[in-house]
């Protein structure tokens, strides 16, 4: 017989503007894990979610308490982590490319009764959505690499990036300082855009190679610490290869289409209900596509974090408690722009 746990997790409460606990019995399946949580980290999906009422949090990571019957990848006392994606029917032929995250019937945070969230004590997860965690990779680390970093890891990956190529990357934020690191771990030139001019010093200590704002793109700042002939190249007269776009919502495109390379891939990363405008003879005439990447295959998903294993990848963060304080701390924070760059909740002992 299954047995049954009682799951609690954070969720916001509209009614009182605060984090409340909730707890719900769940049986645990077959092909299931039980995980003890013990860090999570906080990304703005949260923020929309949050309104929902759902068990919050999808970057979570712990170690495995107790597995079901038919489990063969995990084993009791794992550390592991999981994200956004928890279920796809595993047959489509989207499923059967290993790009589970397109099927239709994927669920993942805040769906149905998949909302358990990572704020909270206990997680149970099918065991093909649960990843082991490298032995190198801190807990607090880990937990954004489990949404943000596959994230930005995917969208290099499905853009065909190169190491000798140029990076861009508008937003840096939670999402894109994680890209600015993983760009430049793979050898690329990397120019990092912000609204803010003030993102210039923390940009250039992520190792972006030049900087530019949003709203004057042709001023370029160079990094000195990482200037190189090929940098300057890449990243100046050839253009920009692949354009991750983190930041909150699409900036305009139109001054930002002169910067790129012939034949450049723009990657949108960001969720928000408007409209996307291109401007249309400068976008087609250079042979610029537009892809949708979300969250990563699972091949992807391991492949990450055994690239930031053997990097040393350190998304920049701040921790804050699992309760009510913490929640309302982190949020606030996050909500009005300042976290540098990932909250992490830590569960209390």
């Amino acid at each position: 017989m299954a047995s049954v746990h009682t799951l609690t997790t954070w969720r916001y409460s509209p009614s009182n503007d605060d984090f409340e606990p909730k707890s719900a019995d769940r049986k645990l399946g077959s092909k299931e894990v039980l995980i003890k949580t013990t860090h999570s980290g906080l990304c703005y999906t949260d923020v929309h979610a949050k309104s929902k009422g759902c068990g919050l949090g999808h970057e979570g990571i712990g170690h495995i308490a107790e597995i079901g019957s038919e489990v063969t990848t995990h084993k009791v006392g794992d550390r592991v982590g999981w994200g956004w994606l928890h279920h796809s029917c595993g047959n489509c032929a989207s499923c059967m490319a290993g790009y589970r995250q397109y099927c239709a019937d994927a669920r993942g945070f805040a769906h149905g009764e998949l909302d358990q969230g990572a704020f909270g004590d206990y997680a149970i997860w099918d065991e093909a959505f649960v990843y082991a965690i490298p032995g190198s990779v801190s807990s607090v680390s880990a937990g954004p690499l489990m949404c943000g970093g596959s994230t930005v890891y995917e969208a290099l990956d499905v853009a065909g990036t190169k190491p000798s190529e140029s990076v861009g990357v508008v937003g840096i934020g939670g999402l894109g300082h994680m890209a600015v690191l993983f760009a430049k771990a793979m050898g690329c030139a990397v120019t990092a855009f912000s609204g803010r001019e003030t993102k210039k010093d923390d940009a250039f200590q992520l190792g972006a190679d030049f900087f530019r704002t949003t709203s004057t793109p042709n001023t370029v700042w160079r990094n000195p610490k990482s200037l190189t002939a090929a940098s300057i190249r890449s990243g100046t007269d050839e253009g920009i290869n692949t354009l991750l776009i983190c930041s909150n919502e699409v900036p305009s495109l139109e001054p930002l289409l002169p910067l790129l390379a012939r034949q450049a891939t723009i990657i949108p990363l960001t969720i928000q209900r408007t409209p996307l405008v291109v401007p249309f003879m400068p976008f087609i005439l250079p042979g610029h596509r537009i892809v949708a990447s979300i969250e990563a295959s699972r091949q992807n998903h391991i492949a990450m974090l055994q690239f930031a294993a053997r990097n040393n990848i350190q998304p920049w963060v701040e921790k804050f408690p699992m309760n009510s304080e913490g929640l309302k701390g982190a949020f606030r924070k996050l909500e009005t722009g300042e976290m540098r760059f990932r909250g992490v909740l830590v569960k209390e002992p």
